[in-house]
Parts: C-alpha cells; sequence; structure tokens
C-alpha cells in the first residue's frame, strides 16, 4: 500500500494539535487534546505519540514533522531552550525516534506557524510580515524579503524575553514582554492564564477592565518597538488572545500598520509542521 500523507503536530502551553494532509496539504483528519501538564519527558513524548497515531490513516504516512516551543542544538536533535521545562537538555530526537516508525523532522514552533500562514494563511504573496503568537506561550516569527528568517542560531523571534518596563524588571524580574502578557503572576495566584480569566469573566467587571488595560499598554509597548525595528506589511496575531481579539482590536489599530488575526490559528503549527516535514524530505531524496 502506497505512503502518501504527511503528519504535523505541534505542542505548546494551548495544548497539543495533529493534522494529516494529503501531498497538496489538504487536511484529512486533525486532533486537538489540551495542555497535559508537567509530566516527564518520556510520558510528555508518548502523549504526543499516542495523538499522532491517532490520527486516520497515520500508518500510510511517509514523513512526520513535529513543531515545539524550543531552541535546539546544531543537529536539531537535542533542546537547548525551552519554556517547556522538562524538555530541555533532552535529545528530543531520540525519544521520538523511539516511538514514531515515519522519518521525524523537528522544528521550531513559531517557525512552522509562519510556515502554513504563508502558503495558505494571511501571509501568501507578502514580503515582510511578522506572526506574534500570544497566551501563556510568547514567540514571533519574521518573514523578511519573502523569507522566514531563522536567524545566527535558528533562534530568532524570542520576544518574550524583550523588556517593556525596566522599573519592573529591576524591582522582580517581572518586565519582559512575556512576564507582562502571559501575566505569570496572575496565573501562579489563580491557577489560570489571563486570557481564561478574560473568556469567562463578564468585560464590565473592574478586574477585567484593569487586566485589560495592564494588557494594553505593554502589548502595545513590544508590538510597537518591533514595528520600528522591522517596518513590516502586516502583524498576524495567533494564539489564546484570539479567543478575547475584541478587546485589544482598537488598540493594535493603534500601531498604523494592518494588524489581523490568523484565519489558521491553532491548525497553522501543525499543518507548518507537516509542510516543514514535506520539504525536508523531499531535499533529503533530491
Amino acid at each position: 500500500m502506497k505512503k502518501n500523507l504527511i503528519a504535523g503536530v505541534s505542542l505548546g502551553f494551548s495544548g497539543i494539535g495533529a493534522v494529516i494532509c494529503d501531498e497538496n496539504f489538504e487536511i484529512i483528519h486533525r486532533i486537538s487534546k489540551p495542555y497535559p501538564g508537567k509530566l516527564g519527558k518520556e510520558s510528555l513524548v508518548s502523549k504526543i505519540a499516542k495523538v499522532l497515531s491517532s490520527l486516520q490513516g497515520f500508518h500510510l504516512c511517509y514523513a512526520v514533522g513535529i513543531a515545539l516551543p524550543a531552541v535546539f542544538d546544531f543537529d536539531n536533535k537535542k533542546i537547548i531552550e525551552s519554556e517547556i521545562e522538562e524538555i530541555v537538555g533532552e535529545n528530543i530526537y531520540q525519544l521520538f525516534a523511539k516511538r514514531i516508525d515515519p522519518p521525524i523532522y523537528l522544528f521550531r514552533r513559531s517557525f512552522c506557524s509562519m510556515l502554513a500562514e504563508q502558503a495558505f494563511g494571511v501571509a501568501k504573496n507578502m514580503k515582510n510580515v511578522v506572526l506574534v503568537e500570544i497566551g501563556r506561550d510568547i514567540s514571533a516569527s519574521l518573514l523578511l524579503n519573502g523569507k522566514i528568517y531563522r536567524g545566527n542560531k535558528k533562534a530568532a523571534g524570542r520576544i518574550s524575553k524583550m523588556l517593556v518596563d525596566i522599573t519592573r524588571e529591576k524591582r522582580n524580574n517581572s518586565g519582559s514582554f512575556g512576564s507582562l502578557v502571559t501575566g505569570k503572576g496572575i496565573e501562579v495566584l489563580t491557577g489560570r492564564s489571563i486570557y481564561e480569566i478574560l473568556k469567562n469573566n463578564s468585560q464590565s467587571e473592574t478586574i477585567t477592565k484593569q487586566i485589560v488595560k495592564d494588557l494594553k499598554e505593554s502589548l502595545m509597548t513590544g508590538l510597537y518597538n518591533i514595528e520600528l525595528i522591522l517596518d513590516p506589511e502586516m502583524f498576524i496575531i495567533t494564539g489564546d488572545i484570539l479567543e478575547n481579539y475584541k478587546l485589544f482590536e482598537t488598540a493594535l489599530r493603534d500601531l498604523k500598520v494592518p494588524t489581523v488575526r490568523s484565519a489558521l490559528d491553532k491548525s497553522g503549527p501543525p499543518l507548518g509542521a507537516a509542510i516543514g516535514a514535506y520539504n525536508q524530505f523531499q531535499k533529503r531524496r533530491s
């Protein structure tokens, strides 16, 4: 039986998403699971592999792309930095290779999001675009002169580390873009992310108004600085913020750069991983 399908899977704090596609990247089946919480490295990898194997027709896959919120080593196998602490320092390639039969290819998740947007989303036919994921994950992917910019160590786009409030950073190490826009302090206290709180509370409540006010300040400071440096044609916004996008829409218009929500959203990273796996597989065949 001919193997003619490609699968992609993505891990992030927003969950595990997986798709299986034909060679035209038409999605045949997709699965979405919630973030499993803190697990050991073996359990986490097994969970992702189980999601992949649950895809219809997975046995017909000839390549699998895996998108992770991580910076890899030179060989693109070992994770040297990630918000998901249990996989830092691990040879993640080996862990997956023990559980998945088709050839696997690892990618930074933010790059996969842009790959999908460039192929099928709002970045199609554009040259200079910044995609920003905002939620419990904060990252960016940069399309410059028609090509995804990866940086010297393939680590470009780690905007969570940008300082947007130097006073707060000096006082309690919480003045970074990532800290302020994810509301890490609130999540520690409540067990819920800011975006979950906004989703489940009335917009008229005082706490909601204050959260939105603080978020807008931090969000706009970070995006304005990115706009000054890169002069993009467009910002694409994705992530948990899309569930509350209308609360920030007016503020985002102040950037004076077209700012749109991703049409692909959570399908973007796994679809981009499938595209990346296809490209790498074909490159190695040629």
